[in-house]
């Protein structure tokens, strides 16, 4: 199945499948079904740890709630393989790049990988791709092609899982 998602709206034949909307500060998204009802959020969870592990991604994890709280999803952030802090030290002028996030839901485990700022990919154990996010360059907007059974929903909070990673990648201003 072929879906578009531009300004928050994931569209499949020209028809509204659901809705992103963010808040004005902070990381929670909503996600609304195509008549307006809240269906789920998603946000990002600060495990607890030491403070001197406090800016390592590994203790974050991204939630997908459902409309009543419980989690529908999560996602754990890893490093990129040459970027591994606990293998080459942390940089000195950079945080170490983030390029994929191990996904349970439903009791099966994915892998999304950020392949660039444009493209991503999630992959079921057996390493074939359920869904595939690639950007619309000029156009605008998101080509996602889903292989597998997945409620719109569920495809919104991948993608704000895709963002999350982005933003992770940031470079910070102080």
């Amino acid at each position: 199945m072929k879906y578009i998602m531009k300004a928050g709206t994931l569209y499949f034949n020209d028809i509204v499948s659901a809705r992103i909307k963010g808040a004005l500060t902070g990381s929670e998204k909503k996600i609304y079904s195509a008549n307006g009802s809240g269906l789920m959020y998603t946000n990002i969870a600060n495990l607890k740890v030491p403070p001197n592990e406090a800016r390592n991604v590994r203790h974050r994890q991204y939630i997908l709630f459902d409309s009543n709280g419980n989690k529908y999803a999560v996602a754990n952030p890893d490093y990129a393989e040459e970027d591994d802090p606990t293998v080459v030290g942390w940089p000195l002028c950079r945080m170490p790049r983030v390029d994929h996030a191990k996904v349970v839901f439903d009791k099966n485990e994915y892998l999304l990988i950020m392949q660039n700022s444009q493209n991503y990919i999630l992959s079921d154990k057996s390493g074939k791709a359920v869904i595939q996010i690639f950007h619309r360059g000029l156009a605008g907007g998101w080509n996602i092609e889903v292989m597998n059974d997945f409620i719109p929903e569920m495809i919104c909070g991948i993608f704000v899982f895709c963002k999350y990673i982005e933003q992770e990648n940031e470079f910070l201003v102080v």
